[in-house]
């Protein structure tokens, strides 16, 4: 499981998900395996939602979105697979 989860932190970086850092904060990594056998790589951030300020703003509904974009021409796709 070990090599597994360095090869999927390898590609990650590659791809431009995650970087290396220097912080000294860190977050616990949770390691979760699928059904096919691949692993899914999670971070536990309780202690870090412990610390964050809660922003009293909620975030704009899909409906206002879509409602705000309805007569523009060109559109933007994000590709959300892995759910970064």
């Amino acid at each position: 499981m070990r090599r597994t989860l360095c090869d999927e932190v390898e590609e990650m970086e590659h791809l431009g998900i995650i970087r290396k850092s220097n912080s000294p904060c860190a977050s616990l990594v949770v390691v979760v395996k699928k059904k096919v056998g691949c692993i899914r790589v999670c971070i536990d951030n309780r202690r870090l939602n412990k610390m964050t300020m809660f922003d009293p703003h909620p975030m704009i509904s899909p409906a206002d979105v879509f409602q705000g974009i309805e007569n523009e021409r060109y559109f933007q796709k994000i590709d959300m697979i892995k759910g970064y």
